[in-house]
């Protein structure tokens, strides 16, 4: 499907989505600071899931139809919300928000060495190797101060972060291969899945019955399930209708930015030369390995993930 050229609603959706989702590692840092990890992530992906219910009804939209669309549906909840959803919320109960958006921002470069394994159409070459070692290089300033104390909490947090990354890339590919004409329908469904799966582990990690939390807390939770994985989604499936995968790619470079400005606007996080180099490093890499901003051109697998955290 061709698109035209995007316009200023265009832009101002871009930046309104990256907006929206930079500031969820603020969200996410507020809500489990008083919400265990687990537990905020199936309480968020409940609450995304009721909303967009509702919008399925209100449209009078059907669930996807065929045993093997709801295999690859389940398979992209697991690896698209239910494991990175945790495995964020789980890093930043000690890893600062802004940090944290940095490090998830090699989700692209991650998601290249996943798509030169699991397909045959989009191997890497030299300009993605290069792009690849140059983001290495700034994930190594940002990693590497905390990786010469041992495995520490601030280690093991940024792990977790780098395996959320992880999980994004693969999910990227995954969806490469789903059949399912209607995207609300079905991004509904892998979110609902992902809510049912991530409940029982809240109940045996933790205890969700017995939370004693704020109304800040509260709210920053009901927000990330409504505003950040609901109505955000919605945001995303209207700018790719717009103009295109390959324009809503550049989502990737702007939403570590985002969480960068908001973390030092709300939490006073003003970042290090390192971080800065590492975010300065990691969208160069980036901009590197896809040959710059090819708005025109079709998106390869790797752009047609979103950061979402």
């Amino acid at each position: 499907m061709a698109h035209r050229l995007p316009n200023a609603g265009d832009y101002g959706l871009l930046l309104l989505l990256s907006a929206i989702w930079g500031s969820s590692f603020v969200f996410i840092k507020v809500g489990v600071d008083e919400v265990p990890p687990i537990t905020m992530t199936a309480i968020r992906l409940f609450l995304a899931a009721m909303f967009l219910l509702l919008v399925m009804a209100m449209t009078k939209r059907s669930f996807p139809k065929g045993k093997g669309v709801w295999w690859m549906l389940l398979a992209s909840a697991i690896t698209g919300n239910a494991l990175p959803f945790s495995l964020i919320a789980w890093g930043q109960q000690t890893y600062p928000p802004g940090t944290a958006a940095i490090l998830m921002g090699v989700m692209p470069l991650l998601t290249m060495v996943l798509a030169h394994v699991f397909t045959v159409d989009e191997k890497l070459n030299s300009r993605k190797v290069t792009g690849m070692v140059v983001g290495l290089v700034g994930l190594c300033l940002l990693v590497g101060q905390a990786a010469l104390h041992g495995l520490t909490a601030d280690l093991v947090a940024m792990l977790a972060l780098l395996a959320a990354a992880a999980s994004y890339g693969f999910n990227a590919v995954l969806i490469r291969r789903m059949q399912a004409p209607d995207k609300v329908a079905a991004v509904t469904v892998i979110i609902l899945l992902s809510a049912i799966m991530v409940l029982p582990f809240a109940f045996m990690l933790e205890e969700p019955l017995a939370v004693e939390a704020g109304v800040t807390a509260w709210s920053a939770v009901v927000t990330l399930g409504v505003l950040h994985a609901a109505i955000a989604t919605l945001i995303m499936f209207a700018i790719v209708g717009r103009a295109g995968a390959s324009f809503f790619s550049q989502l990737n470079l702007l939403v570590p930015i985002a969480g960068v400005i908001w973390a030092a606007m709300l939490f006073s996080e003003i970042p290090g030369p390192n971080a800065l180099a590492a975010l300065g490093l990691i969208i160069l890499g980036i901009l590197i390995a896809r040959g710059g901003l090819a708005l025109g051109s079709p998106a390869p697998i790797a752009e047609k993930g979103a950061l979402k955290p």
